[in-house]
């Protein structure tokens, strides 16, 4: 790729116009004939090196670039992920010193990109209430739990290169999205998010992450970026359950195809049925199969839970009833601070 005149070019072919940032366009790119017109941010995420990152280098300070070098560098970035190349390491303080280490009072009002950070950090306290990474006061953030001292910053007096790997990993999560959008779309605040309608690519979004991030990171993407379309490679039961109909897949390759299959409405599952019905993984089976005692309990545990699950895609009322009925003859056999009771109880 190449930046020529104002055009980006790739390949010797212009796909984006000085004039005209809002489209971008790829035509005959490779041997095969294309000819597609983009108008929403396309990003590539990968899982290489995504809980990794470096401390400032501070003889190479990067500066932000306008909205075309912004989107260059994002588009070179996605590029580089799908063709395998693991995030860089200095990418993270890299992102924030961009946005942050010259004075915002020296920058255009319609050139600041302080907000970027904001919507990060405002995406991370959603994540984990918890978290204090920044100051508010009447809804207006009046400052950043962020610090630079000794050539070196500081996150919530961290230094960003000691930070948790599933910290880091989330950070750039977010970072990459925004940043891609911001350069395609040149959105202006954190609000413009809400509207763009972008493609988003994550290979295995649950890497490094704490079970409970995994079990939010779905719903928060949902509720910032309502209108762009995310594909997410997974293997983590604990993000599929949070998926609600139509949203989950499993792939499938026999020889040299691969197939889709629907996997339902996981979002109403039972765990172990998520663990079952999309990773092959019968904990029950496997149970039954090691403990000679109590197997009757567990057959019917599972066939109370397969009850459940196909009552709430078909509203059959047989089925309720016969639910009703298996959950009437479990009770007995469990406690009330029993981890199964409480399970039981959540799926009835």
């Amino acid at each position: 790729m190449r930046l020529a005149t104002g055009d980006i070019c790739l390949n010797q072919t212009k796909i984006k116009d000085k004039d005209n940032l809002d489209f971008t366009m790829f035509k005959a790119l490779s041997n095969r004939t294309l000819n597609v017109t983009i108008d929403k941010p396309i990003v590539f995420i990968g899982a290489k090196n995504r809980g990794y990152t470096q401390n400032i280098d501070k003889n190479h300070i990067k500066i932000l670039g306008n909205q075309f070098e912004r989107f260059l560098d994002a588009f070179l970035r996605s590029f580089d992920y799908m063709n395998g190349k693991a995030l860089e390491g200095i990418e993270v303080a890299d992102w924030f010193n961009s946005r942050l280490i010259i004075n915002p009072n020296f920058v255009p009002q319609n050139k600041k990109r302080v907000f970027e950070v904001e919507t990060v950090f405002k995406l991370m306290q959603k994540l984990e209430p918890s978290l204090d990474l920044m100051t508010e006061k009447d809804g207006v953030v009046t400052d950043f739990n962020v610090q630079f001292d000794d050539g070196k910053l500081y996150i919530d007096s961290v230094p960003i290169d000691k930070l948790s790997t599933g910290f880091v990993s989330i950070i750039k999560l977010f970072q990459e999205m925004i940043a891609a959008c911001g350069g395609w779309t040149g959105f202006a605040d954190d609000k413009a998010l809400s509207h763009v309608e972008g493609v988003v690519f994550i290979d295995e979004i649950e890497s490094h992450i704490h079970p409970k991030w995994q079990y939010r990171i779905i719903s928060l993407l949902k509720a910032f970026f309502p209108k762009t379309t995310f594909y997410i490679a997974t293997h983590s039961p604990l993000i599929v359950s949070t998926t609600d109909e139509g949203e989950a897949y499993e792939l499938v390759k026999k020889a040299n195809q691969v197939t889709a299959h629907q996997l339902g409405n996981p979002r109403e599952w039972y765990l172990a049925d998520v663990f079952a019905g999309a990773f092959h993984v019968d904990f029950i089976q496997s149970t039954v199969t090691s403990v000679s005692s109590g197997s009757q309990l567990i057959h019917k545990l599972k066939d109370f839970s397969t009850k459940v699950k196909d009552y709430a895609n078909t509203k059959d009322d047989n089925l309720k009833q016969e639910a009703d009925i298996l959950y009437q003859q479990i009770l007995p056999s469990l406690a009330k601070d029993a981890p199964r009771r409480r399970a039981l109880d959540s799926l009835r």
